[in-house]
Formats: structure tokens, C-alpha cells, sequence
């Protein structure tokens, strides 16, 4: 079998964790491996091709520990896997954003991911924020090593149209098939995000209280309006369930039996069901809006990041709230979220194979 290392965010993140998920169950006959650390053995303990390897691993620390010894360098095991890979594949969402002035530290662990892989290719990434324009350049150049690199909105793609191996097509997600059945009630499902922790240079902690304000004031109208309210957690670690909790407390009624709560740890179809059984996306994080759009849903996306801005753009989503617009009169956004018509997403779901044309090439071949 090929072996092939996978790149990517593994602290938790349902959006992140599905994207591995979906790759690994494309290529069936390809043995996939990931550094990450040992709850994963048990997250992804149902897929067969896929090895994790953990930091506590006896094998990965006295690799670690042989390499400083012998070659004096660190991460001995990590650069070992990428050696010994016919390919590497970077998949994430925001992937290449510009958190610091100074990138540099980034940027390296990129370059030699680059340098250290025989092919590297990148699946379903969005490129930015960002406002140094020598990032961009670093970038540029960089990218002209990689095999591949299919971004998953417009905008980025357009950053690096003078590159042959750039492409763009819609969400990895689109390309997620599920056999879930479970009939729609009367739901609105709220995936939402903790803002307070976010700061720094796209800080959006500013937002925090009024948009958890808002998230409660929506969500007691719909309760009053008749219907069930589910919050979502995608990701504890950067802390969803504390958001719920948060927004929960300014509730009138925080603790009516008509409110529950799913939160992703490892079961992915608990988090699937949520979405096939509500009628109501009100999506925050990134891969709710995708989701709800794929399941059929009327979908609500609130933005908080460019990457969701421009994902919307380029399919001419019409109504979405933005941090700096959550002033509403709660009955009127009801009754637009009523006229919301569920995205077609046919043509969508037929492009987003389109984010494994070249990796298709070699792993299918």
C-alpha cells in the first residue's frame, strides 16, 4: 500500500477531524498516517487505513530521542514520516493566516514540511488574513514547490494565479456522503464560537458579549415561537461547550427541557444527526454553514472570519449577519430566515471533487 502523511489541525475540531475523514475514505487502499496525540487512536479508531501516532508513543519518543543523540536534531520521528511518504498532504481550513508581524516560525515548519516531503500537496484551504505583503511573497515563492494546492474560495486562488499548480474548488466538505436517517422536527440547531479568547491581529473578542447576547435573544424567540433548540459545540478546546454555557446563562429560560446540547468529542454521528433532524442552521463556525447547506437546511451563517465571507461571496449566498450587524429586530430576522431558500447544491458537491484531481492522479493510479 502507499503511505502517505497527513498534515493537518488534530486538537478536536469536528470541521478539521471530518476533512481527514473524508480523505482517508477515498482512497480506500492507501495507508494514511498522522502525528497527533493519543485520544485520536480512539476518535479514529474506525478508520482502517489510517495510523496515528502520539508524542506518549514508546516507539515515536525513543525515535525522538536516537535522532538528537545521533544526528542532533529534533522531531526526529516527524521528519522520518514525511521521508518515508510517497506524498504528504497539508489539509485544513485556515491554514496560511498571518497571526504575528513576524511569521517566520510559521513559515518554517511550512518550508521544511516542503523541503522534508517527496510531494506535498494542499487540500481545502483558504489563504489569509493577512497584511504583510512579504508573507504573501514568502508564500509565493514557497508554493512553487508544491505539486499541488487547491484552495477552497476564489479570493485565495486569485492571490496566486501566476502559479500553474493553484487551482480552486468548493469545501472538502461538499464532498462528505452520509447514510443518516433521522426525520426533521420542528429544530434550530445554533453552532456557535467562544470570541472572547480570540485577540491578537484578527481579534474578534471585542464582539464577544454581544454577540452571545444576541445568539440568547434569538434563540428564546424561537423556544417562544414553538420549537426545540440544539447548540452545537464543534470544538471543546477552543471552547464551544464554554459559549454554550455563556449564552445559556442569558437565556429567560435556560434550562427548559425543550434546550439540549451535542457536543463533538467522538462521536461524529451524534453531530450529524443534530443536522439532519433540525430544520434551522443559525451557523457560526465555518463547516455548520456547509453542512446545513448539503443536508438541505435553511441556513443562517453568522461571520466571523473573511474565510466564511468569501465562501459566501462566491456562491452569492443573499442574506448573512456580520459581528459588526447583529442589530436586529428579532421578529423581522425570524421572518427572513423564513424565506430562506435551502441552497442547491448539486453543481457544488460535482466541483468540490475537483480539491483531489491531482492527488487522484497518483493514489488511484
Amino acid at each position: 500500500m502507499k503511505k502517505v502523511f497527513i498534515h493537518a489541525y488534530a486538537a478536536g475540531n469536528l470541521g478539521d477531524d471530518l476533512l481527514i475523514r473524508i480523505l482517508c475514505e477515498r482512497y480506500p487502499k492507501v495507508q494514511f498516517r498522522i502525528c497527533a496525540d493519543s485520544s485520536y487512536k480512539e476518535r479514529f479508531r474506525d478508520i482502517c487505513n489510517l495510523s496515528v501516532y502520539s508524542p506518549e508513543d514508546r516507539y515515536v519518543r525513543r525515535s525522538d530521542r536516537l535522532a538528537g543523540w545521533i544526528r542532533h536534531t529534533d522531531r526526529g520521528f516527524w521528519k522520518w514520516m514525511l521521508k518515508t511518504s510517497c506524498a504528504t498532504v497539508h489539509i485544513g481550513g485556515s491554514v496560511f493566516v498571518q497571526h504575528q508581524d513576524d511569521f517566520t516560525d510559521a513559515f518554517r515548519l511550512d518550508e521544511e514540511l516542503s523541503a522534508r516531503s517527496r510531494r506535498i500537496y494542499v487540500i481545502g484551504a483558504n489563504f489569509g488574513p493577512y497584511e504583510d505583503e512579504q508573507y504573501l511573497k514568502s508564500y509565493r515563492e514557497l508554493f512553487k514547490r508544491y505539486q499541488g494546492i487547491c484552495f477552497r474560495d476564489k479570493y485565495s486562488a486569485g492571490l496566486f494565479s501566476d502559479l500553474p499548480q493553484v487551482r480552486c474548488a468548493p469545501d472538502v466538505v461538499f464532498n462528505y456522503q452520509t447514510d443518516i436517517q433521522r426525520a426533521q422536527k420542528r429544530q434550530v440547531l445554533f453552532s456557535v464560537i467562544d470570541m472572547k479568547n480570540r485577540q491578537g491581529k484578527w481579534g474578534i473578542s471585542r464582539h464577544d458579549g454581544e454577540y452571545k447576547a444576541f445568539i440568547a435573544e434569538l434563540a428564546d424567540a424561537y423556544l417562544k415561537k414553538g420549537y426545540d433548540i440544539k447548540f452545537i459545540s464543534f470544538c471543546r478546546f477552543q471552547g464551544d461547550e464554554e459559549a454554550i454555557r455563556d449564552i445559556r446563562k442569558l437565556m429567560k429560560d435556560p434550562d427548559s427541557g425543550r434546550i439540549s446540547v451535542c457536543c463533538y468529542d467522538r462521536d461524529l454521528r451524534e453531530c450529524m444527526e443534530s443536522f439532519t433532524e433540525s430544520e434551522i442552521v443559525i451557523g457560526t463556525r465555518f463547516h455548520s454553514v456547509i453542512l446545513g447547506w448539503i443536508m438541505g437546511k435553511r441556513v443562517l451563517p453568522i461571520v466571523y472570519d473573511l474565510k466564511t465571507k468569501h465562501t459566501l461571496d462566491d456562491n452569492e449566498c443573499p442574506f448573512y449577519l456580520e459581528l459588526n450587524n447583529l442589530q436586529w429586530d428579532i421578529k423581522e430576522l425570524m421572518q427572513k430566515i423564513d424565506r430562506i431558500t435551502p441552497l442547491d447544491t448539486e453543481n457544488l458537491i460535482r466541483e468540490a471533487d475537483g480539491q483531489f484531481r491531482e492527488l487522484d492522479s497518483i493514489l488511484r493510479g
